[in-house]
């Protein structure tokens, strides 16, 4: 005879690992629902109902090259993806998390420097760091005119 709540907490690991493998890169967290369909991983912030790319851009780019990359993205199976607002990218810092670049839930950024569709009046865009939790414009000290860019679906906050 054998204990059923030890063979359960045994299997559980093993079906979490299959499900996770098997989700076509859909990533589960306390706020997030599977994806459906191609591309990379999404994010759903609970507290702002925003889905969130969890992987930027990778590399550098131009405020041009960031609203094209997001434009672009069918991420999760979906064509509708923006470039956040600097008070969204702002909304998605933490500085209680582990992570070298303080994003919440799983995102995980290559760079601390994000770009948002934001300027000042000016036409200077603004800049999110998730190292300092600080904006900048992209002509000021900081991050520059170029940075990631993390992409964002969900009405405009």
């Amino acid at each position: 005879m054998f204990c059923k709540r030890c063979l359960a907490s045994s299997l559980a690991p093993l079906f979490v690992t299959i499900f996770l493998c098997a989700g076509n890169f859909a990533v589960m967290s306390q706020d997030s629902k599977p994806s459906a369909g191609a591309g990379m991983a999404v994010w759903k912030d609970g507290a702002t109902g925003l889905t969130w790319a969890v992987k930027d851009s990778g590399s550098s780019l131009s405020p041009n090259q960031a609203s094209e990359y997001c434009s672009s993205s069918r991420a999760g199976g979906n064509s509708d993806w923006r470039l956040p607002t600097i008070d969204e990218l702002e909304a998605l810092y933490d500085s209680k998390v582990s992570k070298p670049y303080k994003a919440k839930g799983s995102i995980e950024l290559s760079d601390a420097c994000v770009l948002s569709k934001s300027v000042n009046s000016s036409g200077e865009v603004w800049t999110f760091c998730f190292n300092s939790g600080s904006r900048n414009l992209g002509g000021g000290s900081g991050c520059g005119t170029t940075g990631r860019a993390l992409c964002v679906r969900g009405p405009a906050k």
